[in-house]
């Protein structure tokens, strides 16, 4: 989605709605200043998780495995243990 300062300024409560609903980001441009982007919590929470997971390399690269194991077939169902 996109929007101008204006209309997000006159249609806060819609667009902030939509934001957490469609879980995309919204991009607000401005025709003085550099433009913004509004995100549900959630979603830059998810964001934030997955930089710091990539911030290290040996992780970054296990993950990666992981994705490749799961694309190719390899992964197996498991159940998670309760403590």
């Amino acid at each position: 989605m996109i929007t101008t300062y204006s209309d997000f300024r006159q249609k806060l409560k819609k667009y902030l709605d939509e934001v957490c609903e469609s879980n995309s980001p919204l991009f607000v441009t401005r025709a003085k200043g550099k433009n913004i982007v509004v995100l549900s919590e959630s979603d830059y929470e998810s964001i934030m998780a997955s930089l710091y997971l990539l911030k290290s390399p040996k992780n970054a690269e296990r993950l990666q495995q992981g994705i490749e194991q799961y694309q190719q077939g390899k992964a197996q169902p498991r159940n998670l243990l309760e403590g």
